[in-house]
């Protein structure tokens, strides 16, 4: 019964639901079909499947293969180059491997040699792009895609190679004189810190630390816990403490062997604080060229208009059981990562399995009603990796729910993959935390998660799980006066008017979906919805500037014109 449970998710995340499509796990190169459509990692034609013939002297082989610069920055280019090589075939591949002894089958991904002019004559080269994965790593020529003739230089990374500190990030804890700073690299024996204060100077240090790392045999379900596996290296965690509230501080982390360049982050306001303060909040990002813009705009926002954090609804980097993709996101929103706290909530690309139950994080049975879209929507990582790589304030329940409270907001974060209804642990958390909200403190309450109560697209599935969340929850947010729903799922985006029971009315809650940080959109038609102020099907993210106790002013920028495309006063 479990193959077939495992065989008919797959048939259902590959054709999708609702009418959206498959979306495919890029390849570690991004390679592209002739058409121009992405290589699928799911795919038979992603790997090099062998069999695999090793047993040429390759000391008295002619071929050469040469990867330049030896030594390459994480995210960096290096040219491929290979002479020599004895009778060429058109299905000759290029393996990249990581480590290098990696199993032939293993390969992170391949080289089309044809895609070098001159690959008939035995020689060529060709340009990819590199990132750190915390081991020496090499290219193997395989003639056929089966005969190995040569193997290339180690290539090595900068700044610390395996021990460079990566994908530093930030993140508030609800305590105002607390940050969170996390970091991955190879396992460090000693030393690691974070060097830290008011100026360049670092004058402190912090030592107290933990560490975290995750097995394939953690994950649920194929591939996250086979072919998609690669060493996830140590996720470090050190949490400074006895900061001054909206104070500016800088700060290094790593170890004896090697420190990072030198960021700085600026604390949260104390809750209460009537500051003016600006957000930024999105979902469904990934690592696509789309998904690349909203980062570099939004790190430009945090340069140029003062963000004090981004909330990332859900759907994070759709690594989808392919652990190098995890490498990849970090890396592009590392900029941005580095310098405010990024905050996050589970999304189904995160969490959803069909298989693999005792090994859920927390061990809940699954929360699978007939309603509910669940499917293997983390192709088995059953959110092992996000857990590890993300920590979230420690007033609920890790990241699955939680609260914290900034200047004159109360943001409440609950998981739309759990249990919700009434009498659940979740709700009676959700309950509680409302009930104990200090309006005079905070006159704003957001609540948040990653599908949506409300949204117009069109979807027979999943509409009506967002029917069922306001038949189980609404209620509760509407006697206790939230102010906003902020959501994603969809690939678009949309706002309501203010909404209770699908009527518009001045006591309602406004709702935001903005699911179009990156992935690809949504083609589906909206149903017509008097409670749909405004749709969209372009990518962007949301802006919210906090001004007073009474009014919020949000905005839509879209990606492509880098301009506001939609806007609305949320007030009190």
């Amino acid at each position: 019964m479990k193959a077939v449970a495992y065989l008919a998710g797959f048939i259902l995340n590959f054709v999708g639901l609702n009418g959206k499509g498959y979306h495919p796990v890029p390849t570690f190169f991004n390679r592209k079909y002739p058409n121009g459509s992405m290589v699928d990692a799911n795919r038979p034609d992603f790997k090099m499947e062998g069999p695999f013939e090793n047993n040429m002297d390759l000391n008295n082989m002619k071929a050469l293969l040469k990867v330049w610069p030896e030594e390459v920055e994480n995210a960096g280019q290096v040219t491929v180059l290979w002479e020599g090589i004895p009778n060429p075939t058109k299905t000759d591949k290029i393996g990249y491997y990581c480590p290098y002894y990696d199993n032939p089958t293993h390969g992170l991904d391949y080289i089309d040699v044809t895609k070098s002019p001159t690959w008939q004559e035995g020689y060529g080269y060709y340009t990819v792009k590199l990132y750190n994965m915390r081991s020496p790593c090499a290219f193997r020529y395989y003639i056929g895609g089966k005969t190995l003739v040569a193997i290339s230089n180690k290539v090595r990374f900068t700044n610390g190679d395996a021990f460079a500190p990566l994908q530093v990030h930030l993140a508030m804890t609800g305590k105002e004189t607390e940050m969170r700073v996390m970091w991955n690299s190879a396992k460090v024996a000693e030393g690691i810190q974070v060097r830290y204060g008011k100026t360049k100077d670092l004058d402190k240090t912090q030592t107290k630390y933990t560490v975290k790392t995750y097995k394939a045999s953690d994950m649920c379900e194929p591939p996250a816990n086979t072919t998609g596996f690669w060493d996830a290296g140590y996720i470090y965690d050190v949490l400074l403490t006895d900061l001054e509230p909206n104070t500016k501080y800088y700060y290094s982390c790593g170890s004896r062997e090697i420190m990072s360049s030198v960021y700085n982050f600026t604390t949260p306001l104390k809750g209460g604080d009537r500051t003016p303060f600006n957000f930024i909040s999105y979902g469904d990002m990934g690592t696509s060229s789309f998904a690349e813009q909203t980062a570099k705009l939004v790190h430009q926002e945090i340069n140029e208009n003062d963000i004090k954090f981004v909330y990332h609804a859900g759907d994070i980097s759709y690594a989808r059981g392919y652990a190098y993709i995890w490498d990849q996101w970090f890396d592009m929103i590392q900029p941005m990562a580095s310098v405010v706290p990024y905050m996050v909530s589970l999304g189904n690309h995160e969490y959803q399995h069909l298989i693999g139950w005792e090994k859920e994080p927390f061990h809940f049975p699954p929360f699978k009603p007939s309603w509910f879209n669940a499917g293997r929507g983390s192709f088995g990582e059953c959110a092992k990796p996000t857990l590890n790589r993300f920590h979230m304030p420690e007033n609920g329940l890790s990241l699955l729910w939680y609260s914290y409270d900034y200047g004159m907001v109360h943001m409440v974060v609950f998981s739309t993959e759990h249990d919700y209804r009434p009498g659940s642990q979740q709700y009676k958390w959700l309950e509680n935390d409302l009930k104990n909200v200090d309006r005079k403190k905070t006159p704003f309450v957001i609540v948040s998660g990653h599908r949506p109560m409300y949204c117009s697209e069109y979807g027979p599935v999943d509409y009506k799980t967002t029917i069922h969340m306001q038949q189980y929850v609404e209620d509760l947010l509407y006697e206790h006066k939230v102010d906003l729903g902020l959501w994603a799922h969809y690939h678009s985006y949309e706002r309501t008017c203010k909404v209770y029971r699908n009527e518009c009315r001045e006591d309602g809650i406004l709702h935001l979906m903005i699911g179009s940080a990156g992935k690809q959109l949504d083609s589906e038609k909206w149903y017509k919805k008097e409670w749909s102020a405004y749709h969209d099907r372009n990518y962007g993210y949301g802006r919210f500037s906090v001004k007073n106790s009474t009014h919020i002013f949000f905005e839509f920028v879209q990606d492509s014109i880098d301009k506001v495309v939609d806007s609305v006063w949320i007030t009190k």
